[in-house]
């Protein structure tokens, strides 16, 4: 969930519901009120509510995140604020993931409204971002996915057949 949609209110129905755990950042200018039980106020009078916050800096980028958690700190089913914070980075990457397919392997627009042909398009868009993680390029044109991806396409462009281009992407490795 996006922080901007983590509102007290939605974290008190998310807190109503048994059985179901989440971890959402909330913003930076939310103000909470510390209780002596180690959890925080967040919101204000009747919209008000008690949860678990863990708060961790991004040294690189100088970022503060605050995560709102039902996830217990003490008994059997005690999560640290370690794991926390790895759940939210695990689930950032999965966000990350979905842009580059977005963006990048233009998966933004379905080429079909029938349910195979989507699981088709995003089969076929997982297996691209698949290769680009395996494929290696010549150092001096980058190390990221994008440059990867730009390499090969330009790369494709020139060759006449996709036959030829398979045989040469083999061996740049």
């Amino acid at each position: 969930m996006d922080r901007g949609f983590a509102s007290s209110e939605r974290i008190s129905e998310l807190k109503q519901q048994k059985n179901k755990a989440f971890v959402l950042r909330i913003k930076n200018n939310v103000t909470l009120e510390m209780l002596e039980n180690g959890n925080c106020k967040v919101g204000k009078d009747e919209r008000e509510v008690e949860i678990r916050v863990v708060a961790f800096c991004d040294i690189e980028t100088k970022s503060e995140f605050r995560l709102a958690t039902n996830l217990l700190n003490e008994g059997e089913e005690q999560v640290s604020n370690q794991e926390i914070m790895e759940i939210y980075i695990q689930r950032w990457q999965i966000e990350l993931l979905w842009k580059f397919l977005k963006m990048h392997l233009k998966l933004d627009r379905l080429m079909t409204k029938n349910e195979n042909g989507i699981r088709i398009q995003i089969m076929c868009c997982l297996i691209a971002y698949l290769i680009l993680q395996l494929i290696e390029i010549p150092p001096e044109f980058g190390k990221t996915l994008l440059d990867k991806l730009r390499y090969l396409q330009s790369y494709m462009c020139q060759e006449i057949s996709y036959v030829h281009w398979f045989r040469k992407l083999i061996w740049i490795r």
